[in-house]
């Protein structure tokens, strides 16, 4: 198999706002803000009788292509039955940033199946106090949305909610806030204290990914929530008195609720865009389910879990989170790869397909394969990106120019730019799609 190159190990600045989507870390956009094609990708032909590469002359090509300035390198290609094709340093961990997300989605979508939706609730325990009550919906907006993604929106939640308020005769509440569905802290250890501008914390009850109009991150995501519901309601009418956080009785009625979009639809865009919140939600909801904690220490383990069930665990690797934000998380490109392989097999694995970017066309990927040396990778690459300062991923799948599937996973890291990774990962992919290599 062909050979690693020199090390290098040099860092990387912090990085600026107006590149945050596409570099690192990456901060999706929240429906609120930017509109996402919610499209989903043509699911591959995979033609098994295609002539596949030969291993040398592909670990060749793939050699021939520069690392420098890339400390580090692990690199995967495979069949769609798990052959290898091409393999350097498949087995060593290394930090794998956001393509850590597709083993996340792939633990939410094996527990909670995908048509599962989740609700905002509004509850009535008397005494003019009315619950809002966060069930984790990654995708709440404040204002009702166009999307084609169709999330539910706190202004639908307070027109019901005005709506059963008037019918028994009342129009002055007193708001109370409850995320308590999630536990743990909201911002993890492990990340980088200076993304907290921007980057979102994790709670139960969030609007516009966390997010205020300006774009930076809200402090308290569930008070940010409450306060945007009471305007609403206000509009339609209601006096808003006091607004706190408590836990809504149990017995509490409901007196509204709005439903997220199905599983599917949302794994969708977490995919696409790279949403950090929606993949840390979702982690929870699987947590949730397999009776684990929903924090950042329970919904890793679960998903660990999950990939060890799924013969994807081996020694070294480490999972400090779902998003991949955590520098300190650690997988190899085997484990990667060996999810793609079993999203292509099976059909319950489908919205992870689905999701994954295109190159030259759709979410992270739409504006990488930039250039002549890359060109062939475009409409024929899917896979889902990663970036966080001083390294890059890539895993997914490409058809070949001949008409092979061929599932592979990148991973760049301790480079002195994120631009260099990124042109190593695009030009490795562009030769198997190219292939040939015969």
């Amino acid at each position: 198999m062909y050979q690693s190159s020199p090390r290098w190990s040099v860092g990387l600045a912090s990085v600026p706002l107006a590149l945050a989507l596409a570099l690192g870390p990456s901060v999706a956009p929240s429906l609120a803000m930017v509109p996402v094609d919610a499209t989903p990708a043509a699911a591959p032909v995979i033609d098994t009788s295609a002539p596949l590469p030969d291993p040398d002359v592909l670990a060749a090509k793939l050699a021939a292509i520069s690392t420098k300035g890339i400390g580090k390198v692990g690199v995967v290609v495979t069949t769609t039955d798990g052959t290898v094709l091409a393999d350097r340093s498949a087995d060593t961990p290394l930090t794998p940033a956001s393509t850590m997300k597709v083993l996340t989605t792939m633990t939410a979508l094996d527990a909670l199946g995908p048509d599962r939706t989740f609700s905002t609730r509004v509850l009535d325990s008397g005494a003019k106090r009315i619950f809002l009550v966060g069930g984790g919906d990654p995708l709440l907006t404040s204002k009702t949305s166009t999307s084609s993604y169709k999330p539910a929106s706190l202004q639908a939640l307070a027109k019901a909610t005005a709506s059963a308020l008037k019918a028994s005769g009342r129009t002055s509440v007193r708001l109370r806030y409850d995320a308590s569905l999630f536990t743990g802290p909201r911002w993890s250890s492990y990340w980088k204290s200076y993304w907290k501008g921007w980057e979102a914390k994790v709670a139960a009850l969030e609007v516009n990914s966390g997010k205020l109009s300006s774009g930076r991150a809200a402090s308290n995501p569930a008070r940010h929530a409450a306060k945007l519901f009471a305007k609403w309601l206000r509009a339609r009418g209601i006096s808003v008195t006091t607004i706190a956080s408590a836990t809504a009785p149990a017995d509490s009625p409901e007196l509204a609720r709005v439903t997220s979009t199905t599983l599917s639809r949302i794994i969708h865009r977490t995919l696409l865009v790279s949403d950090n919140v929606a993949a840390e939600t979702l982690s929870r909801h699987a947590a949730i389910s397999a009776g684990a904690d929903p924090s950042f220490a329970g919904a890793a383990a679960n998903v660990k879990a999950w990939a060890s069930a799924h013969g994807l665990w081996t020694s070294g690797m480490r999972i400090l989170d779902g998003s991949g934000l955590a520098p300190g998380s650690k997988l190899t490109p085997n484990a990667l790869a060996g999810a793609i392989r079993l999203a292509l097999a099976d059909a319950g694995f489908t919205p992870i397909v689905d999701g994954l970017p295109v190159a030259g066309e759709s979410g992270t990927l739409k504006n990488r394969f930039d250039d002549a040396k890359e060109a062939a990778g475009r409409h024929v690459v899917h896979a889902k990106t990663g970036t966080l300062s001083g390294l890059a991923g890539l895993t997914g799948y490409v058809t070949t120019a001949d008409g092979a599937v061929l599932v592979f996973a990148e991973l760049g890291n301790d480079s002195y730019s994120y631009y260099r990774v990124y042109d190593w990962l695009d030009r490795e992919a562009a030769v198997l799609a190219g292939c040939g290599c015969r």
